[in-house]
């Protein structure tokens, strides 16, 4: 649970993803002929912040905002004071003002000679969660060749200087045209430079898709490729087709992470218009599979560089003090399939009742269930746990008494959130796991203090208690309590073979079975290849629960399978000896 937080607000602010867009727009002045183009694409990408490069001083930077931002979107949308840098373009950023403040602008001096270019800084706010995060404009030095190779390693080198020396932990979003061909430590060191592990990591830069590599005239990169969308000459800039990726937006370490309070959103970094079908092509040529026709004309038309976009994610989410805590978590059930045996338990640590109805269950992702019931409200009591599961049946759940039953919402095995909002959509209680828990199979995580923070995993234990099927957990009761599969009150078949615990296990391990009658059984083990290790086991078990040994110290460390037999049936098991 998390510490308690009191809302000021009463309205909720649902958290926010905003779109990054960088672009080199080619040479932009005043061009009447391009800026349709530009407006045509805006509209497609719907950003919310853009770094812009080649824009031609001052009158560029005042008729990009004029003619093409406030046609787009008028009124939303600001620029931060320009610096005119003295090269033949400029860069500029804009950005939504309800959405951004802009703090401060200033130039890291990359430029060292003629050609070169600085690299701009700004300060921004991110609104509606008060984080402040910098953002940097780049646009290195062009062309092939050991000459301009050597020049861009300067500029970037000056620039991973100054991103060391930025407060520990402060998030930072690189983009433009950075005019490298390749990942080359000889040909292309200034990559290595900015994305390179060192003694000062501060400044690292990375790449949110992690597609590093030779990228040049190379198609195994065709749909990360931004330069360039033609192979005719008009109105300057590069004719090759498709073939380098020189247009990035490369991130802070944190931003990387779904822990962080500004994050990248997964599988949204984009190339524009780039189907990854254009190699060596121009992106309008034939059809183009991942925009319309008009947008691959305006792209085409527009410059001689795609532009790059990510969504970001800003914590600016609001929590509510409702006083009900996620206590057990069953994400990986064995006895059965997920979809039947899948449970998370709730307790309310309050000493009042807490009306349930109209709050929801969501993850990170598109899952999503609004709590409701047709026939009473869904209360539950001051001290009281309640248990959510996917389905109801106790007979096919695996032994579970369900307070509540969900749909359109799951658990993964390895990594998943559940998150709890009330009916004001603020957040009452969330925990995020992930590999790193060991979220193991038919065995629950529980937390053992109620009131300790359970987003970290060393507040959660596995359980230890069998329940239903034999899966182990505690749905409904503390995890002292002795729910076990001698009181539940379920309707298991005529003979049923539990999870073998502990699995895995040095020695001795329990087989668990259930029979509606006295019967003769038998045991046999087998090694991984099929070979029955050793004679028949016959043992005689009497009706209802029966608890077994299997001892393994004969045996090497390794994978086992037990079959284990009824008159009428056979089940295999595996087990796991460590020794």
């Amino acid at each position: 649970m998390r510490p308690f937080i009191f809302i000021l607000i009463l309205s909720f602010l649902s958290a926010s993803s905003v779109r990054m867009l960088t672009y080199n727009l080619l040479n932009f002045s005043d061009d009447d002929n391009r800026e349709m183009h530009y407006i045509t694409i805006l509209e497609s990408i719907s950003p919310d912040l853009i770094i812009a490069q080649e824009i031609i001083g001052q009158d560029g930077f005042e008729n990009f905002q004029s003619d093409v931002l406030d046609v787009f979107q008028g009124g939303q949308w600001s620029g931060a004071p320009f610096i005119n840098q003295s090269a033949q373009q400029d860069i500029a950023l804009f950005y939504k003002q309800d959405i951004f403040t802009y703090i401060n602008t200033s130039a890291i001096n990359t430029a060292q000679s003629s050609g070169t270019r600085d690299v701009i800084e700004w300060t921004m706010v991110h609104n509606p969660s008060d984080l402040e995060f910098n953002i940097y404009g780049v646009h290195f030095k062009a062309s092939s060749g050991a000459s301009n190779a050597s020049q861009r390693l300067e500029e970037a080198t000056i620039l991973r200087n100054h991103l060391n020396s930025l407060p520990i932990g402060r998030h930072f979003i690189v983009g433009g045209d950075f005019n490298i061909y390749s990942n080359s430590s000889s040909s292309e060191p200034a990559f290595n430079m900015l994305t390179g592990d060192s003694d000062d990591n501060t400044g690292r830069l990375f790449d949110p898709i992690n597609r590093i590599g030779n990228w040049h005239n190379n198609s195994s990169f065709s749909d990360v490729h931004t330069q360039s969308p033609r192979t005719s000459s008009f109105g300057g800039g590069a004719n090759g087709g498709m073939d380098d990726r020189f247009d990035w937006l490369f991130v802070s370490e944190n931003i990387l992470s779904d822990q962080s309070s500004m994050f990248y959103i997964e599988n949204t970094y984009t190339a524009y218009g780039n189907d990854g079908n254009h190699f060596n092509d121009a992106i309008n040529s034939g059809n183009n599979f991942s925009v319309s026709n008009d947008i691959a004309d305006a792209l085409h038309d527009a410059s001689d560089h795609l532009p790059v976009y990510m969504d970001v994610w800003f914590d600016d989410l609001v929590y509510s003090d409702q006083g009900i805590v996620i206590t057990e978590i069953m994400a990986n059930p064995s006895s059965v399939s997920d979809s039947y045996g899948e449970w998370f338990e709730i307790l309310n640590v309050t000493d009042s009742s807490i009306l349930l109805d109209g709050w929801s269950i969501k993850d990170n992702g598109i899952d999503n269930h609004i709590i409701a019931s047709d026939n009473e409200d869904l209360v539950i009591e001051s001290g009281q746990f309640f248990v959510l599961t996917r389905n109801g049946n106790v007979s096919s759940n695996g032994g579970v008494n369900a307070d509540y039953v969900y749909s359109g919402f799951s658990l993964s095995n390895t990594e998943d959130q559940i998150i709890i909002m009330d009916n004001d959509g603020a957040i009452v209680d969330e925990v995020h796991y992930t590999g790193d828990w060991n979220v193991s199979n038919g065995i629950s995580m529980e937390v053992h203090d109620a009131l300790s923070d359970n987003s970290l995993v060393e507040n959660w234990f596995a359980s230890t208690l069998a329940y239903g099927f034999g899966d182990y957990g505690t749905p409904g009761n503390s995890y002292e309590g002795n729910l076990s599969i001698e009181n539940q009150n379920v309707n298991p078949d005529q003979f049923i073979v539990y999870n073998l615990f502990p699995n895995p296990f040095n020695g001795v391990t329990t087989i668990k079975l259930y029979s509606e009658k006295s019967q003769r059984i038998t045991i046999q083990t087998f090694d991984l290849v099929g070979r029955e290790l050793h004679d028949l086991e016959i043992k005689y078990i009497k009706a209802g629960n029966t608890q077994l040994q299997w001892n393994g110290s004969n045996y090497v460390s390794g994978i086992y399978f037990l079959k284990i037999s009824s008159p009428s049936t056979h089940i295999f098991k595996k087990v796991v000896l460590v020794k």
